[in-house]
C-alpha cells in the first residue's frame, strides 16, 4: 500500500478511510506524512502542547495490520487526531494552559476523547489553548504564542486555537474542540477550517460543565464530511452525563441539494460592527447559496449590545468563578486577561445571572419565529478576521471600520449562539481578507436540527472547496 504524494498530509479523513479499506493507502504512510508536516510547521505555528509521535507510529502499524488482514475496523481506525489540551487524559499533564497547573496530571480521560480512542483514532499531539480556554486568541505564559498559519502575525483564534492552526497547516487529520463562547467557531473562522458547535446535550461532557448550557465539546476538521464523521463518534447519551439527549443522532456524510430551502440572513445580528472584508466574503458565500438554489432573505433580529452583557454576566458568574481560587493563590503567574475575567466573575451577582436568562428569552422571541419561517440563519462567524497573535485584551484596543469595540468579544459573533445553546451552529470558510487571514460563515439551525446545518455547510463547501489544491492552503 503506497501513495507518493507530497500533499498527503492534507488528505481528508473520509477519503483516507476509503483508501485504507481498499488497501491503496496505509495508516502508517498517512501518519508519517502528518508527523513530517507537523515537524516542519509547528516550530513556526507553535500549536502543540505535547506530542506522541513514536506512540502514534506504533498505533498506526497496528491499524495497518488490521486493514491488511481484512479485519473489522472502527470508525476512525488509523486516523491522526489532535486533541485540545483542555481535554484531560488520564496519566498525562492537564494544565489548561496555566503556569500554576503545569505539574497537574489528569485523573480521568474525558468522554469525547475516550470515544475517539475507542473508535480507533490515534492521538499524535495535544493542541494549545489560552489559559483555562477563556479567550478568543491563543497565547499563554506556559506555551508561548500560537500563530495563524495563513499569516503568522495573527491569531488562529481561541480557545481551540491550537486545533484550528494544526488542521489548517495540515498537521492533523481531525481535531477536537470545545465551545463556551465561540471556542470552536472562532478558530474555525480565523484558521479557515470547519467547526461545529453541537446543540446542548448532544455530546457528553464531564461535570460541572455538562450542566452549563453554554458549553459544548465538538469536532473540527478541514471539510464538512470529516466534521460529520467525527461528530458521529462524539455524539450520543452517556451514563454519567445527565444532560445528554437521547437518542443518538447519526449524521450522513453526504447531503442533498439545498434547492428550494429558505435561509434567513443577517450581516450584523442587529448590533455588531462588521469589517468590510468580512461583509464582502459573507455576501460572496450568500451568492453561492443562491446559486445552489436556496432562497436567502435578509431579516432583522432586533438584537442589541445587551446580548454581550448577557453573555459576559452568565460566563463571568459561572465560568469566571471556577477560576477564583487559582487566581487568588497564583494571580501573578497568570495571564492578565484570565485574572481580569475571574475578577469580573467574582463581582457578578445572582441578579446579573437572572438578567442574562431574561435577555436569552427576549433573543429567542425574535429568533424562534424566524426559524419557524426559515430552515436556518446565516451570518458572519467573526466580525473581524482575527486580532494579532499576541493580543492583550487588557491593554490593547480593537477597531473595526475605525470604530472601537469590546476587546474581548466585540470582534466575534459567536457567543449569541451559546446563549441560544440548543441551536446547532457550524462555521465554514467564506474567504480571506486583505491580510490573507480567513473569514467564516456561521450557519445556525433550528433547535436540535443538526442535519440541516451540515447540508447548508456542504453546499457552501461544494461551491468553493478549500485545501483541495495548494493555492487554497496556507503558505507556511
Amino acid at each position: 500500500m503506497t501513495m507518493a504524494n507530497s500533499n498527503l498530509h492534507y488528505m481528508g479523513a473520509v477519503e483516507a478511510l476509503k483508501l485504507f479499506k481498499a488497501r491503496k493507502l496505509s495508516p502508517v504512510e498517512l501518519m508519517d506524512a502528518v508527523i513530517a508536516r507537523a515537524e516542519k510547521v509547528t516550530p513556526k505555528v507553535n500549536s502543540f502542547s505535547q506530542t506522541f509521535y513514536d506512540e502514534a507510529r506504533d498505533q498506526a502499524k497496528k491499524a495497518e495490520a488490521k486493514y491488511a488482514a481484512g479485519k473489522r475496523t472502527r470508525p476512525l481506525e488509523g486516523l491522526a487526531l489532535a486533541i485540545k489540551d483542555e481535554e484531560t487524559i488520564k496519566g498525562l499533564p492537564a494544565s489548561s494552559g496555566s503556569l500554576p497547573l503545569k505539574d497537574y496530571i489528569g485523573e480521568e480521560t474525558t468522554f469525547i476523547a475516550e470515544r475517539c480512542f475507542n473508535a480507533g483514532a490515534i492521538m499524535h499531539a495535544r493542541t494549545t489553548t489560552p489559559e483555562f480556554s477563556c479567550a478568543g486568541f491563543c497565547h499563554t505564559k506556559l506555551w508561548g504564542v500560537t500563530r495563524n498559519p495563513w499569516n503568522l502575525d495573527y491569531t488562529p483564534g481561541g480557545s481551540s486555537g491550537g486545533t484550528g492552526a494544526t488542521l489548517a497547516a495540515g498537521a492533523a487529520t481531525l481535531g477536537t474542540g470545545s465551545d463556551i463562547g465561540g471556542s470552536i467557531r472562532i478558530p474555525a473562522s480565523c484558521s479557515g477550517v470547519v467547526g461545529f458547535k453541537p446543540p446542548y446535550g448532544r455530546n457528553p461532557q464531564g461535570h460541572i460543565f455538562n450542566l452549563d448550557f453554554y458549553c459544548h465539546p465538538g469536532p473540527m476538521a478541514r471539510s464538512v464530511a470529516d466534521v460529520a464523521l467525527l461528530q458521529n463518534v462524539m455524539a450520543g447519551p452517556h451514563s454519567r452525563d445527565i444532560a445528554t439527549v437521547k437518542p443518538k443522532m447519526v449524521l450522513p456524510l453526504e447531503y442533498n441539494s439545498i434547492k428550494g430551502m429558505k435561509i434567513a440572513f443577517s450581516m450584523d445580528l442587529g448590533y455588531c460592527e462588521v469589517d468590510k472584508d468580512v461583509q464582502k466574503n459573507t455576501k460572496a458565500a450568500i451568492r453561492k447559496l443562491r446559486d445552489a438554489g436556496a432562497i436567502v432573505e435578509e431579516v432583522d433580529l432586533q438584537w442589541t449590545w445587551r446580548v454581550l452583557t448577557a453573555a459576559m454576566n452568565y460566563l463571568g458568574h459561572l465560568f469566571g468563578n471556577t477560576m477564583t481560587d487559582t487566581v487568588r493563590r497564583h494571580r501573578h503567574e497568570m495571564m492578565p486577561h484570565t485574572v481580569e475575567f475571574a475578577d469580573f466573575g467574582a463581582r457578578t451577582t445572582g441578579a446579573d445571572y437572572i438578567e442574562s436568562l431574561n435577555i436569552a428569552g427576549e433573543m429567542y422571541d425574535t429568533l424562534g419565529p424566524i426559524l419557524e419561517k426559515y430552515d436556518a440563519l446565516v451570518c458572519p462567524t467573526n466580525a473581524l478576521s482575527a486580532v494579532p497573535a499576541d493580543f492583550d485584551s487588557t491593554k490593547e484596543k480593537v477597531k473595526i471600520n475605525g470604530k472601537e469595540v469590546d476587546p474581548m468579544l466585540g470582534w466575534v459573533m459567536t457567543y449569541p449562539f451559546n446563549i441560544m445553546s440548543r441551536c446547532p451552529v457550524m462555521s465554514v470558510p467564506s474567504g480571506v481578507d486583505r491580510r490573507g487571514v480567513p473569514t467564516g460563515l456561521q450557519i445556525v439551525g433550528r433547535t436540535y436540527d443538526d442535519p440541516t446545518v451540515f447540508r447548508i455547510g456542504a453546499a457552501v463547501e461544494a461551491a468553493d472547496p478549500w485545501y483541495t489544491k495548494p493555492s487554497r492552503r496556507p503558505k507556511v
